[in-house]
């Protein structure tokens, strides 16, 4: 069986905690949130390709994002997949993602 999540958080994984936060904080909260339901993926920016009004298109070699797979288990959404390797440096919790991208928001982020 092919593998269909990332085998690490790139280099600008928003679910990393030593990547100043770049997303809106919103957007950053309904994304680490999404973790929760079974059902949500969040691909890797690095596997999608954008159509020609630059949105964001899935295709079959698409794998999901570490840092959100990692969410995802943490929480207890889902189980680990077969071959997966804990990765170091990612939020464990929504509610901690949420709260490093307001704080870079409002100037108060630090880098761990």
């Amino acid at each position: 069986m092919a593998q269909h999540f990332m085998k690490e958080p790139c280099e600008h994984c928003p679910f990393r905690v030593d990547v100043r936060p770049f997303l809106r904080p919103e957007r950053a909260e309904d994304i680490a949130y999404s973790a929760g339901n079974p059902y949500n993926e969040f691909f890797c920016h690095k596997t999608i390709e954008h159509d020609d009004e630059g949105d964001s298109c899935v295709t079959g070699k698409s794998l999901v994002c570490a840092g959100f797979l990692a969410m995802q288990i943490n929480v207890g959404t889902v189980s680990e997949p077969e071959g997966w390797v804990w990765p170091r440096n990612v939020y464990a919790e929504p509610a901690e993602m949420a709260w490093a991208y307001e704080a870079e928001a409002n100037g108060e982020w630090e880098a761990p």
